[in-house]
């Protein structure tokens, strides 16, 4: 499967969140994936409306450098897709956060992708026979366009990219690699490791929290306060409890904030008054 025919089968994000609109009653999830260069991390989701946080599971690993999609992956997605009712997929775009452009992290995306429709048999079981898109969670692209000198014009020229980049000097351990005889040592000019690994920087529960932020912005900010509403809930349980305290401990109590009230209040009335509250006692 080429890369014009996947993108041909992807899907608008908007897609995406109308098929979980109109299957989230019969208890549908989402898949959100996050794709490393030797693993990829999984999280489902439900919809918004229902409460439920994101749910992190286990992730694929694969041997360092060696991103392929077996068997043994393509089976437990197919275990996924049945278990948990996924009608979506989320896909992580790490587009480089400098230049906006596509780097080795959507390379990787890529080639993961076309691999799981090259090798999925079963249409059914197939992650990508659901609505797919890719889900740029850093939202470069609008911040390019703020930004006048990284704008890229109809015919895709930017000011930033004639920019000379700083160079990464080497360490003392490259040294004697970047040595020849002849002419002493080299100058080698070395991209950002950033832009190699842009998918490091991202989490798959984040994917999916920013993913469903813009779709569903009141029902995100609603489950978002949720956290606060428990502390508030545990903090009145403990003042029911305080209050159902008996005994010498609750005299003792109520006898030291009655007179921490007196000591406090005292300061701000008149001498006079002090002195007839003490002819009183």
């Amino acid at each position: 499967m080429s890369m014009n025919q996947l993108i041909t089968k992807l899907s608008k994000p908007s897609q995406v969140a109308s098929t979980l609109d109109w299957k989230k009653l019969n208890g549908s999830t989402v898949l959100a994936l996050n794709f490393h260069s030797n693993r990829v991390g999984i999280a489902v989701a439900s919809h918004p409306s229902t409460g439920q946080p994101v749910m992190e599971l286990e992730p694929l690993s694969f041997s360092k450098y060696q991103a392929a999609i077996d068997a043994d992956c393509l089976e437990r997605f197919s275990n996924i897709i049945d278990e948990y009712k996924v009608c979506a997929v989320v896909v992580s775009w790490p587009l480089q956060r400098d230049t906006g452009r596509m780097g080795a992290a959507c390379g990787r995306v890529i080639y993961a992708l076309e691999q799981l429709w090259q090798q999925a048999n079963d249409d059914r079981h197939n992650v990508l026979s659901r609505p797919f898109c890719l889900w740029d969670s850093d939202h470069v692209v609008p911040k390019q366009r703020q930004d006048p000198s990284k704008r890229v014009d109809a015919f895709g020229r930017c000011a930033s990219y004639g920019s000379k980049e700083e160079a990464t000097k080497p360490g003392d351990d490259e040294a004697g690699e970047n040595e020849t005889l002849s002419h002493g040592r080299r100058k080698e000019y070395f991209a950002s490791k950033e832009r190699y690994h842009e998918d490091e920087m991202t989490v798959v529960c984040g994917v999916w929290n920013d993913f469903c932020k813009e779709h569903w912005p009141e029902l995100f900010n609603t489950s978002f306060s949720e956290p606060d509403a428990r502390h508030v809930k545990e903090s009145s349980i403990k003042s029911v409890e305080g209050a159902e305290e008996s005994g010498p401990e609750k005299c003792e109590k109520e006898t030291n904030d009655v007179t921490a009230t007196k000591s406090y209040d005292l300061p701000k009335r008149s001498s006079l008054q002090r002195n007839s509250l003490i002819q009183i006692r």
